[in-house]
């Protein structure tokens, strides 16, 4: 009996040894991990002011160029930068800044009918003015992201499966929308 009650005992001190040892390295566990994230949050950061910097390099050649040129005839994309860049200065207070432009500003197709599927075409799309969304068919869709293409073509993506592209004709309120491989021009002011 003595020996079961002894074997029992040390049983008993080797298992509690044994969770004094785990709970004692877990929170080493922890500070770790910690420590592994603050590193990686770490590295991030210094890599968003590489990308910052590269962004203001290049705005500044943009605008270096734009106000050296003294050509008349300018890329649309030169232009395009110089309206969306003066334009964000405006209102702080938009998510895409290269939208601010066409921000609260509802576009009517022209000739909506003279289109080969004029189908394909909303009769009228709104850009949100704080850029969030654009309502198109009466429904508004959450813009996730912004790209700026050759000769100022803006597109935008949201959600699964939503992409809408347009590009600006003469200004901002006249614009050109493509919709698989289709045209159509929009403006701010409708059509009669």
């Amino acid at each position: 009996m003595k020996k079961i009650s002894s074997t029992i005992t040390i049983l008993v001190i080797v298992i509690i040894a044994a969770l004094v040892i785990w709970k004692i390295s877990t929170p080493n566990l922890s500070s770790k991990n910690k420590e592994n994230t603050t590193e990686k949050v770490s590295k991030k950061v210094e890599k968003e002011p590489k990308k910052t910097e590269k962004k203001e390099t290049s705005k500044a050649k943009s605008s270096t160029t734009e106000t050296s040129s003294s050509v008349e005839s300018e890329s649309s994309s030169e232009s395009f930068n110089e309206s969306t860049s003066s334009a964000s200065s405006y209102q702080p207070n938009v998510r895409f800044p290269e939208l601010q432009a066409y921000a609260g500003k509802t576009y009517y197709a022209i000739n909506r009918d003279s289109a080969e599927y004029p189908q394909m075409f909303s009769p009228s799309f709104t850009i949100t003015p704080d850029t969030e969304a654009i309502i198109v068919d009466g429904r508004q869709e959450t813009i996730d992201k912004v790209r700026i293409g050759e000769h100022g073509f803006v597109t935008l993506g949201g959600g699964p499966v939503f992409v809408f592209g347009f590009r600006p004709l003469d200004s901002s309120d006249t614009v050109e929308v493509f919709n698989q491989g289709q045209r159509l021009t929009y403006s701010t002011t409708m059509s009669e």
